[in-house]
This record gives structure tokens, C-alpha cells and sequence, in this order.
């Protein structure tokens, strides 16, 4: 029987359940939910830290083989509340008025990187002419910068992303798409160390997170996993004014369903 992979991203994972709620507007019941039980695990990890410095301090010799794999599981373990807390707390905008492309240029090469270091290939595909709008530059390249970073660690050797955009309707249009190359050979069965199952369940926490940005600033995001995955996600172009109807100015095209589809 294969198992499930240690992403998150499996249907009813993590990854997916935060993303349902983000997609349906129940922030405020996943907020009640979450914030006391992260404060209870904060309150853990504080002990936790405090603990693995008394018995460094304490220690007279070298310490044990097994520490630094505590270490780095301590540290993991603190990077994936750090990320559901970004995920469910209140999240105020900056916005500024620009291009996408103004913030794609900055980001770029740093993006070309992450997947060139895999062996692997991303097209940025800009329009012809675009048009300015508003949004929370830092917010939103902090969420592509993770969301780009996951799918850079999964694809397989030969493959490839080509992200592109446009302006339409009054809204910021932003497509992505993969190619999986390759089929990787079969890998021997080792046992994943606890803080890479999960640092690969924290990557996976890039979607929801990025959603979450999209849905502050009034839009949606669709997403479809599978062997050739797909992300669509879109917000207006005058996020400081109400949100219009879902629909409105916008007629969706074959890849941009608004609903994640997950499964």
C-alpha cells in the first residue's frame, strides 16, 4: 500500500484543511480555534527551549549523537506555528499602487534561482501592457517567494513552472502552471528524519498562506493539484474599495475555476 506524502498536500492534509476555511470565509471560527491551542504549544516550546539550555549548560562532555536531530525538530516545530499563526491572525495591508510586473522584476532572479539549483526551469511570461493597481508588495512577494520555494522542493528533475499575468476586468489575473518532467528513478525506502517530514509539511503551508494574502486583498484563489499542477488566483486592481460580487467584471476561462479543487 504507498503512502501518503509527507507535504501536506494530500486531500484532508494540513495544507488542505487550511485552505478550505480560508476559501469558505470561516477565518474567524479557525482564529477561535487556533489561537488558544498555538498559545498552549508556544507555552511547550518555551519549556521545551528552556530545557535543552539547562541541559547544554549542565553538560560536561560532548553531547549526545541524537541532539542536534532535537534541535532541528525544536526548530521546525517553531517555523510551522510561526506560519499557521501568519495564516490566522489578523492581517493588516499596506498597499501601494504599481505593476505586478514591479514586483515580479524584483523577485525574480532570487525565483529563477530556486528552481535552476534543481535542475529545473521557470518562464516568467509578462503581458504586452498591464495595467497599475494596489496591493501589499511585501505580503504578497513574502507568499509567492514560499509558495514558489514548495513547488520548486517537488518537482522532479526536467521540470518547469511558467508563471504569468494579466490585467483585465479591474483585477489582477495571475496564472501558474507546471510541467513535471522526468519520472525520478525509484529512491530506497530510508526513514524521513522528523524535521524533514516537517520542514516539507511547513513549505506546504505556502498555499494556504498564500490564499490567505489573495482573500485580504478581496480575490480568490483556485488550485489543482496532480501530476501537471495548476494555481490561479486574482484580486482587484482598487482593493481599497469594496469588493465587487464574486463574478463581477470577470468571466473565468477553462483554468480559473474559483473554487480551490482539491482532491
Amino acid at each position: 500500500m504507498s503512502q501518503l506524502p509527507r507535504d501536506g498536500s494530500a486531500d484532508g492534509g494540513l495544507s488542505g484543511s487550511l485552505l478550505r476555511f480560508i476559501d469558505e470565509g470561516q477565518l474567524e471560527p479557525l482564529r477561535q480555534a487556533l489561537s488558544g491551542f498555538n498559545h498552549r504549544c508556544r507555552n511547550m516550546l518555551n519549556s521545551m527551549k528552556m530545557g535543552f539550555y539547562l541541559t547544554k549548560r549542565a553538560a560536561t562532555g560532548p553531547m549526545p549523537e541524537r541532539w542536534e536531530e532535537l534541535s532541528l525538530t525544536y526548530t521546525e516545530v517553531e517555523r510551522l506555528f510561526d506560519v499557521i499563526q501568519a495564516i490566522y491572525r489578523t492581517m493588516s495591508l499596506t498597499l501601494v499602487r504599481q505593476p505586478f510586473r514591479a514586483m515580479v522584476d524584483e523577485r525574480r532572479e532570487t525565483w529563477r534561482g530556486l528552481f535552476e539549483r534543481r535542475g529545473l526551469t521557470l518562464t516568467i511570461e509578462p503581458p504586452s501592457r498591464e495595467s497599475a493597481g494596489e496591493f501589499d508588495a511585501m505580503r504578497l512577494a513574502s507568499a509567492l517567494d514560499g509558495f514558489i520555494a514548495w513547488r520548486a522542493s517537488l518537482l522532479r528533475p526536467g521540470g518547469g513552472a511558467v508563471l504569468s499575468w494579466s490585467t483585465s476586468g479591474g483585477r489582477f489575473q495571475v496564472t501558474w502552471k507546471e510541467a513535471s518532467g522526468s519520472a525520478a528513478p525509484p529512491e530506497p525506502a530510508i526513514p524521513t528524519p522528523p524535521h524533514a517530514a516537517l520542514s516539507a509539511t511547513t513549505r506546504s503551508l505556502s498555499l494556504p498562506l498564500l490564499a490567505r494574502v489573495i482573500v485580504e486583498h478581496h480575490g480568490r484563489l483556485s488550485w489543482t493539484p496532480g501530476a501537471d499542477v495548476e494555481a490561479y488566483f486574482w484580486w482587484p486592481q482598487a482593493v481599497s474599495e469594496p469588493a465587487a460580487p464574486s463574478g463581477a467584471g470577470f468571466v473565468p476561462t477553462a483554468h480559473s475555476p474559483l473554487t480551490p479543487t482539491l482532491g
